[in-house]
């Protein structure tokens, strides 16, 4: 029975996220998408070198027109091995491929409310891992771009900040494993989304270590540790293309216009939108790239209620020492864990929506690498995370800081409802 419980809260955001995958519940047919048929021949590709002996291999010999390509020296491995092997073991590779997708979607939700339970408690878990699993990019990144590099990126950004979270408070071996190895994924499942949430995860583990008054010896040991060999196990691979830059035509990849940043902004009013609906069966779907109004207006109302509850208790504070200066009052220790995951979910929405915008253009075209993340609205996408966090806030386990009891939407039944009504829009 206590594993049955333990098991309940994965089921119960399986069942909602199963309307999100029914595009990909097919047996012999794979959704018309940008990038799928690119990766589905690499994989049978990959299938033909695995059965002529070649595993684990960088070269692909029956490429480029049967020339042969070294394709893994530059591009990731792990999403294309991860269609693989089902279809190696019997399952027909549309079937792999579908399967794939659906389990990165659903892999959305599980590790996010593995993450926002520790903070915010169950019931706001339930929302926000709704919120980032129905996502519009996250749905667009599997549906409709075909790109399995970031849709295996995608549940990995909550898992790292769930398992290093733990790595910093408690420092225990499971914490440390999942979070090495969650790294070393992320550059094997996609460079682009190493290059963007590796600083991402520092800031926020720093956060947490400031936040519990951490020795900085501490600190600094548990983050070298986890990034140092995370990215080390990584080094054969991600070194390899960092040092090798000048030998291939990078070029090509940032300048055609496709690929190039200049031309592939968002704008305030595409990215609150209201998401489009999108049609499987069309061959080349448009690009519609939206934040999504409901997860975004559960944010703004849990923001402006935590909002309130620190100026409550901050007045009270300078009112019963009016000696402690306002830096004090405002510092991060004095913030709640809940109102320093807030103030960093909206300072993470601000910079990701920044970075996707053409007020950005200067960053972009004076910080050294970041033209390989190639399209500034795959920030959106990012700051799907940060606005799915500030969804559950309303469902948290605090009182309101108005009535001083806890929020008559807090019941069980009113995240349920509200998760339901995220999933089917």
């Amino acid at each position: 029975m206590a594993r049955l419980r333990r098991l309940w809260p994965t089921l119960l955001v399986t069942l909602l996220g199963l309307p999100l995958v029914t595009p990909l519940l097919k047996w012999t047919a794979v959704p018309c998408t940008h990038d799928g048929h690119l990766h589905y021949h690499r994989v049978a590709a990959m299938k033909y070198a695995w059965e002529q002996g070649l595993h684990f291999t960088r070269w692909l010999p029956d490429l480029a027109f049967g020339y042969g390509y070294p394709f893994f020296v530059y591009r990731e491995p792990a999403p294309l091995y991860a269609v693989l092997l089902p279809h190696l073991l019997g399952l027909p590779l549309p079937a792999a491929s579908n399967l794939f997708y659906a389990l990165t979607i659903l892999a959305c939700g599980w590790f996010m409310y593995l993450w926002v339970r520790d903070i915010l408690g169950e019931k706001a878990a339930l929302v926000s891992a709704v919120a980032y699993m129905a996502a519009p990019y996250v749905l667009i990144d599997a549906l409709v771009r075909g790109n399995s590099p970031e849709s295996l990126a995608m549940p990995l950004f909550p898992l790292l900040l769930w398992a290093g979270r733990r790595w910093m408070l408690n420092g225990r071996l499971r914490s440390f494993l999942i979070t090495t190895f969650g790294i070393a994924l992320l550059a094997f499942s996609h460079n682009i989304s190493l290059l963007i949430f590796t600083p991402t995860l520092l800031v926020y583990l720093l956060a947490i270590s400031l936040h519990q008054r951490q020795k900085w010896q501490t600190t600094a040991g548990r983050i070298i540790l986890v990034f140092g060999l995370g990215l080390g196990i990584t080094a054969f691979y991600t070194g390899g293309a960092l040092l090798e830059m000048g030998e291939v035509t990078l070029q090509q990849s940032t300048t055609t216009r496709n690929n190039d940043f200049h031309y592939n902004f968002a704008t305030a009013a595409e990215i609150f939108a209201p998401p489009a609906p999108e049609d499987p069966q069309l061959l080349n779907p448009p690009l519609y790239i939206r934040l999504g109004w409901i997860p975004t207006a559960l944010a703004a109302i849990g923001t402006l209620l935590v909002m309130a509850d620190f100026a409550k208790k901050a007045a009270k504070r300078a009112k019963d020492d009016p000696k402690k200066s306002f830096v004090r009052v405002f510092s991060a220790e004095s913030l709640t864990a809940v109102q320093l995951h807030t103030l960093l979910m909206l300072l993470g929405t601000a910079v990701f929506l920044f970075m996707s915008l053409s007020a950005s253009l200067w960053l972009w075209e004076n910080v050294p690498l970041i033209d390989f993340v190639q399209f500034p609205w795959r920030f959106v996408g990012r700051a799907a995370l940060p606005i799915a966090f500030l969804a559950g806030l309303p469902f948290a386990n605090h009182q309101s800081p108005i009535t001083n009891y806890q929020l008559p939407i807090s019941n069980y039944q009113s995240p349920i409802t509200i998760a339901i009504t995220i999933a089917i829009t």
